[in-house]
């Protein structure tokens, strides 16, 4: 761990809002994760993310545009996200988000594969497109045409858009958390 979580009385003015806008976005998902130490402290990203407020701001802004409005389906998000996490070894991410993917309803099966970067059996047309997007998108190259339009036939636009915003979100905050070697909680299996 390169950046401790910062105690809610240590916060200063600048990181104060920040820390807030990121319990907001906690308590409105109800997350089923670890996301606070024994101080009240915010655990995973946010330690790093809060010691940069003008980095952060527009992060947070962008995570709660996506978030706030989606169009997809939870099932597919998580896929999406769990398959982004998976290329990059995030731990707290892949921590985090097996959680909240077993607690909207994914099997343990789809879940287990994910997280070991398959593309597991048992999943939707949906869910098997957000994973074939990301693991596409995680080569560096361009989105294959053939890809896109199956995309866009299965989500729409809009789906697609939001898909696509979605892994680019979860490849930084992966890069956050591996940059800042973010440990996992103790309750973490």
């Amino acid at each position: 761990m390169r950046m401790p979580p910062i105690k809610p009385g240590d916060l200063s003015d600048e990181q104060r809002p920040l820390d807030e806008q990121a319990r907001r976005i906690m308590d409105g998902q109800r997350v089923p994760f670890t996301s606070t130490d024994e101080d009240g402290a915010l655990v995973g990203p946010f330690p790093a993310l809060l010691r940069f407020p003008r980095l952060a701001r527009p992060l947070l802004e962008w995570f709660t545009t996506v978030a706030g409005e989606s169009v997809l389906p939870a099932r597919v998000r998580e896929v999406a996200i769990l398959a982004t996490g998976a290329r990059y070894g995030a731990a707290y991410e892949l921590y985090s988000h097996s959680r909240v993917a077993s607690a909207i309803g994914l099997s343990s099966a789809v879940v287990a594969g994910l997280v070991a970067g398959q593309r597991p059996s048992g999943l939707t047309p949906e869910q098997e497109i957000a994973h074939d997007v990301a693991a596409c998108l995680y080569t560096g190259g361009p989105l294959p045409g053939a890809l896109y339009r199956a995309a866009v036939g299965c989500l729409g636009a809009a789906g697609t858009a939001e898909l696509v915003f979605l892994i680019a979100q979860y490849t930084g905050i992966s890069l956050v958390l591996n940059a800042y070697d973010v440990p996992l909680p103790a309750d973490a299996e």
